[in-house]
């Protein structure tokens, strides 16, 4: 018999069953239907002669053999993007992929894309958001700019800068609060964002923190920078991020005392990537920018 080589599509829904534990949820993330996830399955027991999934209450729970074939067609999907990246990089592909917060890229990247163009003419940079951590083994991105700790594992990591934040709020907010001082800043409308650092901004000022905020709440920086500047309320902001529109005039500051944010900026890449020295150029870049901008001063 002649030995066709590894089925590679049926190995993709073993992969994705065995992670989901469910043959419908497979299903939806592949575009099939159960019964079709079901077939599949069953043709691989037949073809490797062992029993790849047991039911378990609602899941469909993988054997050990699953498990192994499944770990063993991630690795083949990481063998074949390094191939096609290093592919790329052989036929002298300018694209570099950077993947980054959408709150970055609207509030610190979007203003300095023309100077990124005139300082790297013959690299072109293909900017992908997402609240989610790329993956850059398989999600074909070379370099990140993340907000974190800096411990992304088997990932080479360069620190940019620390962040702090401060209380900011629209010139028309403080012309109608005119008496707004920080003795008395829990009783306006505060802006909250899923990292909830106003606690630690009332400490460092030594009062009490408010019980319930008054102000909206938002799950993105971009979102609590432009509430602030519609007047919403006093919102807690990092430096990368209200910049542009302190510079503007649309935000102002209400006190200079400032807090460090738990998080700090970082460049993050692959050290194996054949172009590194396109996001090495990218990264000297970078902190250019960030020096041009004070985010590398003391704060």
């Amino acid at each position: 018999m002649v030995d066709r080589g590894p089925p590679f599509a049926g190995l993709r829904v073993l992969e994705t069953a065995s992670r989901l534990k469910n043959y419908s949820l497979a299903g939806t993330e592949l575009g099939v239907t159960h019964s079709a996830v079901s077939q599949t399955i069953r043709r691989l027991e037949q073809a490797y002669g062992q029993i790849l999934f047991r039911r378990q209450g609602l899941q469909m729970s993988p054997t050990a053999a699953a498990l192994a074939l499944a770990e063993a067609y991630r690795e083949a999907e990481r063998v074949i993007l390094r191939a096609g990246r290093n592919v790329r990089a052989i036929d002298g592909e300018p694209t570099l992929v950077l993947s980054t917060l959408p709150a970055i890229a609207k509030l610190w990247l979007s203003s300095r894309l023309k100077r990124l163009r005139d300082a790297l003419p013959d690299i072109s940079v293909e900017v992908r958001t997402s609240r989610d951590l790329a993956n850059l083994d398989t999600d074909g991105v070379d370099v990140a700019l993340r907000v974190g700790r800096g411990d992304w594992p088997n990932l080479k990591s360069e620190l940019l800068f620390e962040e702090y934040v401060f209380p900011v709020c629209s010139p028309d907010f403080l012309e109608r609060n005119k008496a707004l001082v920080e003795e008395n800043l829990a009783d306006a409308p505060l802006i909250v964002e899923d990292v909830d650092l106003w606690p630690a901004w009332f400490a460092a000022v030594g009062l009490a923190p408010p019980i319930r905020h008054r102000g909206p709440a938002f799950d993105d920086s971009a979102l609590t920078v432009e509430a602030a500047a519609a007047g919403l309320g006093v919102a807690l902001v990092r430096r990368l991020h209200a910049q542009e529109a302190l510079a503007a005039g649309r935000l102002v500051r209400i006190s200079p005392i400032q807090v460090k944010d738990p998080y700090s900026c970082y460049l993050v890449w692959r050290d194996d990537n054949p172009r590194i020295g396109a996001i090495r150029r990218f990264s000297d870049w970078v902190l250019a920018e960030c020096d041009r901008a004070g985010l590398l001063k003391a704060a």
